[in-house]
């Protein structure tokens, strides 16, 4: 995609997240549309594409979120990081393998979140905060990224960059 399209992807993304996801949040859960943006972002175009589209997302959050400023950037720029390297693992992408990965990268990025929450506020006990709001939520962004994966992505005519020069078993000859 070109710059411009991440960019307006990235600032409409934010006003969504933080508005219209509260309606269709269950409780304390809503989805992570940013970390969904991530994680294709990085699976897709590469893990230096999907680290600065993180990067980029989480200072947005933490800017508008008026919490303490980091936090976001850290787990959104791992979250892409470690997409984009993921995405050179797997070179085929399945409904299946998106909504675990999704799920593996929510728990990651919802544990990391937790324990910088514990240094600064230090009030919920983490097997609390693990049955009630960290699983849930990486449940609701791992259907939700299964179902983007079936209705937009496969639909799409994307290639990941390092695909087509890649041959497994690797041929030495």
């Amino acid at each position: 995609m070109k710059r411009w399209t991440y960019a307006i992807l990235v600032l409409l993304l934010i006003p969504v997240q933080t508005t219209w996801l509260q309606a269709i949040g269950m409780h304390a859960v809503k989805p992570d549309l940013a970390l969904l943006l991530i994680y294709f972002t990085g699976f897709y175009a590469g893990e230096l594409k999907g680290f600065m589209i993180g990067g980029l997302t989480g200072a947005l959050m933490d800017f508008f979120s008026g919490g303490p400023f980091g936090l976001q950037i850290a787990t959104k720029a791992t979250a892409g990081l470690l997409s984009g390297l993921l995405g050179r693992f797997f070179l085929n992408a399945t409904g299946a393998l998106t909504m675990g990965l999704v799920l593996l990268l929510s728990l990651l990025t919802g544990t990391l979140g937790y324990f910088f929450h514990e240094l600064v506020v230090g009030e919920i006990p983490f097997t609390e905060a693990f049955r009630w709001t960290l699983l849930p939520e990486a449940l609701y962004n791992s259907i939700l990224g299964g179902a983007v994966f079936w209705v937009v992505i496969r639909r799409l005519p994307i290639k990941q960059p390092w695909s087509e020069d890649a041959s497994f078993p690797m041929n030495p000859d």
